[in-house]
């Protein structure tokens, strides 16, 4: 007995609207069985050849095995037909023998079935559900280990009243997140190792961080690989190879291992290509190097130089600080000299020249002193940031390949492979990368990394290759020179990729982990870790642009100062007013006079 809702319940929550069902037998029972569907959404389909998988596997499927006596019909189906992309509900009370091997990443609950007070039902397909309002459906999930079989497990159930409830959509996940320390092996290219040159293994090799230069794209993605098994809890093992994607005879490259299925992962990242992508997939995204042309740009005087070094939020809270000090300043002073200069005193000192004297007062001292504390916010940010400015190197050298084109600049690049052959030896549909090939491209375009250093010294030459090759070279340039080293990027980041087996049965838990990486920042601590570093400009460490948020304390300071000797001023003359009162009447006693004294 099949109820119909149930199973229409499970495929739509599958997002399936396309069902085959795999059945043998009643031509009646089967035209029944198509309709229903039907009638709830679904398109389907009844067979009794398996083969028809074979044309699906572009696509998400559902598929619908009733077990019967002596049923030959899943023995005859692929192992690839129990992936991901498969979503199956097998009608049976126990799991089949074929299922008891199948793939880690398959997709396949179990359909108890129905039972009502009368116990079990007889088998096979019926469209009569009338007698089945108050049953209920229970589905299990169906969980294949390589390494310990098939088990089925809880996990949703279907009602009438309540439709399809999932009690256990949390443990099945978990379930398919631990491997449960099942071996995986990790495809590594050797790189630049030698064990009589290093003196250790390759596996201290690859996680050796003392000199990044050397194969940071090997330890990067090894890396990354290594943190995806540890989140999945499996246990990993190197196999070395030579070479990454060649493919030519019977080379053990990286590439082959992973596209013939004998290695899980890749030991390194590999960029995105059209062939590789039909014989690869794509696990997670990581960059190890930037790639691109360096040259020295001379700095450009700029009229807004001195304007640049505060954000407009920081002007504008400056003019308002100057204006209340102005007044604090005219308020609280005694004498009419400083009442008149109050403002230019402000401005004075906020320049950092000689002011007037400190007033008298104790509000006045107090507002000389919040003025003070002001021009220090002027005089310490701003002129580290002006020298920042004059210091470093300007914008005015090109920020495209068109831009680069069009410059004074030659071009020279490394003779790297991939460069060679993927970007400047070979046409390409990257129309700025053409235009510069075709203005600026000579004979001697291919120079090694050293000898072009040189060229990019000189002041007359961008040179392009892999940052992490040129970065350790850059020893031989001045401070000044370091200062005026600026980078136009040909390459996104995107591009490279820790690679496996194409619609491989690991594919979707190593995505999942793979982002999980990326979200708790393990990623971003691997790449600092691999990246070379840039020298830096030490003059640009003076100070960046100031923003409001970095002046705001020093700013709430001043503002707060300037209540105060606002509070300090009608204290004082609270005080001078009680004072003067106290005189007269001090005076007026000592003179003697009184009411009783008055003389006619």
């Amino acid at each position: 007995m099949l109820y119909m809702p149930a199973v229409a319940a499970f495929f739509k929550y599958k997002i399936v609207y396309s069902v085959i069902v795999l059945v043998c037998g009643n031509k009646f029972e089967q035209i029944q069985v198509l309709r229903q569907l039907s009638r709830h959404g679904l398109r389907a389909t009844a067979t009794c050849y398996p083969t028809v998988l074979d044309q699906m596997q572009t696509r998400l499927q559902g598929v619908l095995y009733v077990a019967q006596h002596n049923d030959t019909i899943l023995d005859q189906v692929k192992q690839d037909h129990f992936a991901i992309w498969n979503k199956w509900l097998v009608v049976s009370e126990e799991i089949p023998g074929k299922l008891k091997s199948m793939r880690y990443d398959a997709d396949v609950v179990l359909l108890n079935r129905l039972q009502t007070d009368a116990g079990y039902l007889t088998v096979g397909i019926t469209a009569n559900t009338t007698s089945l309002a108050s049953s209920a459906v229970s589905f299990e999930d169906v969980y294949a280990h390589p390494g310990g079989g098939s088990s089925r497990h809880a996990w949703a159930a279907w009602a009438p009243a309540g439709g399809l409830q999932l009690r256990h959509e949390r443990d099945r996940l978990l379930r398919r997140l631990d491997l449960k320390r099942y071996p995986m092996r990790i495809a590594t290219p050797i790189g630049h190792y030698d064990e009589a040159e290093y003196g250790g293994s390759f596996a201290q090799y690859v996680l050796d961080n003392s000199m990044p230069e050397r194969d940071s794209a090997i330890r990067c993605g090894y890396g990354a690989s290594a943190l995806i098994l540890e989140a999945l809890n499996a246990e990993e093992m190197i196999v070395q190879v030579q070479l990454w994607s060649t493919v030519v005879g019977n080379s053990t490259s990286m590439m082959t291992k992973l596209a013939d299925g004998t290695s899980e992962l890749s030991g390194s990242t590999l960029r995105m290509r059209t062939d590789r992508i039909e014989r690869l997939d794509y696990v997670m995204p990581i960059w190890p190097f930037i790639v691109g042309f360096t040259y020295l740009s001379e700095r450009e005087s700029s009229s807004n130089m001195f304007v640049m070094p505060f954000s407009g939020a920081v002007w504008g809270a400056c003019a308002a600080l100057v204006l209340l000090l102005a007044l604090a300043q005219r308020a609280t002073a005694k004498a009419p000299v400083e009442r008149d200069g109050a403002f230019v005193a402000v401005v004075a000192t906020w320049l950092q020249q000689d002011a007037s004297a400190v007033p008298d007062g104790a509000s006045g001292r107090m507002t000389f002193m919040m003025l003070s504390m002001f021009s220090m916010l002027v005089y310490a940010y701003y002129s580290s940031a002006i020298v920042s400015a004059l210091m470093a190197a300007g914008g005015g050298g090109p920020t495209s390949l068109r831009d680069l084109a069009d410059s004074r600049y030659a071009l020279a690049s490394e003779d790297y492979d991939w460069i060679r052959y993927l970007m400047f030896d070979v046409k390409t549909n990257w129309e700025d990368l053409e235009y510069l090939k075709r203005k600026k491209m000579t004979s001697n375009f291919y120079q090694s990394t050293e000898r072009g250093m040189q060229l990019v010294l000189e002041g007359n030459t961008a040179f392009h290759a892999e940052y992490n090759h040129v970065y350790p070279l850059m020893n031989i340039f001045s401070d000044e020179q370091i200062c005026k080293v600026q980078y136009v990027h040909t390459v996104p980041e995107i591009m490279s990729w820790v690679t496996t087996t194409k619609r491989g049965q690991w594919l979707d838990v190593f995505r999942t982990a793979g982002g999980w990486v990326h979200e708790t920042g393990l990623a971003k601590r691997l790449l600092s870790r691999w990246q070379v570093k840039p020298p830096p400009c030490r003059a640009a460490l003076l100070a960046e642009r100031v923003k409001y948020g970095d002046v705001a304390p020093l700013i709430v300071l001043t503002t707060v100062g300037f209540i105060a000797s606002v509070v300090l001023l009608f204290v004082e003359r609270a005080v001078a007013r009680w004072k003067g009162f106290t005189n007269v009447k001090s005076i007026h006693n000592d003179s003697g006079i009184t009411d009783d004294d008055d003389i006619d």
